[in-house]
C-alpha cells in the first residue's frame, strides 16, 4: 500500500461518503460494515467496488428480527429453512452477482460459529443494478493506483477502505464489568441479551451485527435508562407505620 498515491481509510474511521463524490473507491471487506459503506458511497456518488471472497447470508431486518422471534419456539433447523425460502423471494439467487450462501443455514451459523448475516439496508440492489461492483477475488499486489486480484483482473482506484475487522481494547481499561466484555474485549454473553451489565453498564455495537446492531443496542438501552428513570421519580406512599 505504500505505493497507493489515493486515500486509505479504515471502517473505524470513515465517517460518510463526503469527498468520495465522483472518484473509484474499493472497499474491501464483505461483512456488515463493508457493505454498509458500499452502500454509503454509491448513494453519495462514488464510483464503488467491493471485495466479498467469502460466503454469506444476506437477510434483510424484518426476515431476521422474525428469525430471532422464531428462535423462541421452533428448532434451529425450522427457522433456517423459514429464512431461506423468504430470502429466495425477496432476493432470488444472490450467486448471480457475486454473493454465494454457505452450505449451513444462518441460523446454524450464528449459534455454532458466532458469524452472523449481512443485514442488507440497500446494498444488494446498487449490487444488482450495477451502481456497486462485487469483486470475489483476493487482492494480489497495489502498484500505484493499480489493484491487482488473484483471479487476474486489474483496476485502478482512486480510495480504499478497509472494512477488515476491529480489536477490541476494552479490556486494557475496563477491569471489572460483571461477565458483560468477554475475554476477547467483545460482548461476553450472546446475542440479544448480551448489551446490560450490572450497575449502570452498558455496551453497544459489541457483537459484530455492524451499524443496525449497534442501532439496535443503542434503542435497548435508552429504553433500559428510561424505565430505570420513570421507577425512581415515582412518588412513594405514606401508609402511616413506623
Amino acid at each position: 500500500m505504500e505505493t497507493f498515491p489515493g486515500k486509505v481509510v479504515h471502517a473505524a474511521d470513515y465517517r460518510s461518503a463526503e469527498g468520495f463524490k465522483g472518484k473509484s473507491v474499493l472497499v474491501v471487506g464483505g461483512g456488515n460494515s463493508g457493505m454498509e459503506i458500499a452502500y454509503d458511497l454509491a448513494v453519495g456518488g462514488a464510483a464503488t467496488s467491493i471485495v466479498i471472497r467469502s460466503e454469506l447470508h444476506l437477510v434483510s431486518k424484518e426476515i431476521w428480527n422474525l428469525a430471532m422471534t422464531l428462535y423462541r419456539y421452533l428448532p434451529v433447523w425450522v427457522i433456517d429453512k423459514v429464512v431461506l425460502l423468504m430470502c429466495a423471494a425477496v432476493f432470488g439467487d444472490t450467486a448471480r452477482y457475486g454473493l454465494r450462501r454457505p452450505a449451513v443455514g444462518p441460523f446454524t451459523m450464528k449459534a455454532t460459529a458466532t458469524m452472523y448475516p449481512v443485514v442488507d439496508v440497500g446494498t444488494f440492489a446498487k449490487i444488482r443494478s450495477g451502481e456497486i461492483r462485487v469483486l470475489p477475488a483476493a487482492i494480489k499486489g497495489v502498484r500505484g493506483r493499480d489493484v491487482e486480484f488473484a483471479d487476474g483482473q486489474r483496476h485502478a482506484f482512486d480510495a480504499v477502505v478497509f472494512a477488515t475487522g476491529y480489536r477490541s481494547t476494552t479490556k486494557h481499561w475496563l477491569k471489572s464489568d460483571d461477565g458483560l466484555i468477554g475475554d476477547d474485549g467483545m460482548a461476553g454473553r450472546s446475542y440479544p441479551d448480551h448489551w446490560k451489565g450490572e450497575n449502570g453498564l452498558y455496551c453497544a455495537g459489541m457483537v459484530r451485527r455492524g451499524i443496525y446492531g449497534s442501532y439496535e443496542d443503542a434503542e435497548h438501552i435508552a429504553d433500559d435508562i428510561s424505565k430505570q428513570l420513570r421507577s425512581s421519580s415515582k412518588p412513594t406512599h405514606n401508609n402511616g407505620s413506623a
